[in-house]
């Protein structure tokens, strides 16, 4: 058997939990694993020693604000370096998009200790997903329920009107249908600190329905959490949805 490369004697970890890793080869060949053994013959391009090193699948990080570098650093090395293949970003209820008509500047208002380098444009969330340059890792997005509302409502301190919880509902399943895989919050940081249960439960209707992920910063980490965890997870079926659910999509999807 030919390979294109074979990586030899490195600790396998697999993620399966089994153990601490076994001494082996692995193979590839049309850029995926062809073979897996302790110890593979074949003709091969190219020969990695990994003698006394940890061989393993990508790393998923499940929690970044890559969304930020990405556009400007696609080869993203200090993630690669570390052997990340994959990001959900999106998260704390602030994402890049949508951007509606005449508000880009609002965004990249708010959003300027974070990303004052990145140029905002009035774009969809789909247009968003399809302008997204090509980057070293996987990504999975999240729309961001601080920049839905900002959005709707700008930075005002109320519930909003029937009218207005219809436009983010709108916004919000025009990017789940593109392909995001849900909705962070940021409900400690305005104007995600502006909503109250009732919103929230109707957002999470949306991301239910869309079996979609649902990603938070709570109002409060020690008052009523247990409590808040029932209440939310019998509206809001989709709080039982893992990270590690979201990153095997992206996984899927690619």
């Amino acid at each position: 058997m030919a390979w294109d490369i074979l990586i030899r004697g490195g600790t396998i970890i697999d993620g399966a939990g089994d153990g601490p890793g076994t001494i082996g080869d692995i193979a590839v060949t049309g850029g995926r694993i062809g073979a897996i053994g302790p110890s593979l013959a074949g003709d091969t391009k190219k020969i990695i020693n990994a003698d006394g090193l940890a061989v393993t699948p990508g790393f998923i990080d499940i929690k970044t604000h890559s969304d930020f570098v990405l556009p400007i650093n696609p080869k993203a090395e200090s993630k690669v370096r570390q052997g990340v293949t994959t990001e959900i970003i999106g998260h704390c209820g602030f994402s890049v998009a949508p951007v509606l008509t005449g508000k880009a500047q609002l965004l990249a208002d708010y959003l300027s200790g974070g990303a004052p380098w990145l140029p905002f444009r009035e774009m969809s969330f789909p247009e968003y997903l399809d302008t997204f340059p090509a980057v070293a890792v996987n990504a999975g997005m999240l729309i961001g329920h601080n920049t839905l509302r900002l959005m709707v409502m700008g930075l005002e301190d109320r519930s909003p009107t029937a009218a207005e919880l219809n436009q983010m509902i709108a916004l919000l399943e025009d990017g789940l249908r593109a392909g995001a895989l849900g909705m962070s919050s940021g409900l400690f940081t305005p104007p995600g600190s502006f909503a109250n249960r009732d919103e929230m439960i109707a957002l999470c209707a949306v991301l239910k329905c869309h079996n979609a992920a649902y990603f938070t910063h709570i109002r409060d980490e020690s008052n009523k959490v247990l409590e808040g965890g029932r209440r939310g997870d019998r509206h809001c079926p989709c709080l039982r949805r893992s990270c590690r659910d979201c990153a095997s999509e992206v996984l899927r999807r690619r």
